[in-house]
């Protein structure tokens, strides 16, 4: 077992953060792919055993290929009571070749500490359409809330948690006065929903998904009775379906794209 792990971690667009302040999370391609990483920056947490560790980062396309390795560096961590943060900046002209989802490894002395996945953001590649779908669809599988941003009635915008049922691409939300309150969302035909990534703690992406009401029962049965093992800590068990049936609206959010 390694002595070190990596407790946290981001690969973020340097321009970005430099003009927004936000940390975008994606390595970005400007053209077509193939192409090169534009400079990036990497924050790392660690805890572990007081010492000093040789840290070499390592990124690794879809196909299980190293397209860099960092120089070796030392990091000082100061025991297993903390958490060190270390920051670094690449600027070296890595090629990109592929827009799906890369991999960043974290080696101290020579054994994983953790890895994280990588975006890649070509907004002007062909190439790369449909990635953020696939990053998305991949994010919501291993995560349990996804946000809605809904337009109301008044121009205004609310930006709402929901929890969520998938199947492939999709979502179903169940809302209602007696379970999420989500206003409106089924008076819209198109909504927003951000995707955040519980690897890496961040955004990846917005979609903007097409809205349908599901009116035929044997649908609403089906999706609700998903529901039942999807919703956490239900107060009536099994007798929700029940409830939702008498309160509530299944809506399906179709991505676009």
């Amino acid at each position: 077992m390694a002595r070190v792990q990596l407790m946290s971690a981001m690969a973020f667009d340097i321009d970005k953060h430099e003009s927004t302040g936000v940390a975008d999370p994606v390595i970005r391609v400007l053209g077509e792919l193939p192409g090169t990483a534009q400079p990036f920056g990497i924050h790392r947490v660690y805890k572990g055993s007081q010492g000093t560790y040789e840290e070499v980062l390592v990124l690794v396309d879809p196909d299980g290929t190293v397209i860099w390795e960092s120089a070796p560096r030392y990091v000082e961590l100061r025991g297993a009571m903390f958490e060190d943060l270390f920051r670094r900046r690449v600027e070296e002209r890595i090629p990109i070749t592929s827009g799906a989802e890369h991999v960043l490894v974290f080696y101290l002395d020579g054994e994983i500490a953790g890895r994280i996945p990588v975006f890649i953001d070509a907004p002007e590649s062909v190439t790369s359409a449909g990635v953020l779908l696939e990053a998305a669809e991949t994010a919501l599988k291993k995560g349990s809330i996804c946000w809605i941003r809904i337009p109301q009635p008044d121009g205004s915008t609310l930006s709402r948690p929901a929890w969520y049922v998938q199947q492939g691409a999709k979502l179903f939300v169940v809302k209602g006065e007696t379970e999420q309150r989500l206003p409106n969302l089924e008076h819209n035909d198109v909504v927003s929903v951000v995707v955040k990534s519980k690897e890496i703690k961040a955004t990846i992406g917005e979609l903007t998904c097409d809205v349908r009401v599901i009116g035929d029962e044997e649908e609403f049965e089906r999706i609700a009775a998903l529901g039942l093992g999807t919703r956490l800590n239900l107060p009536d068990g099994n007798a929700a379906l029940e409830r939702w049936k008498q309160h509530c609206t299944v809506v399906e959010l179709t991505p676009r794209g």
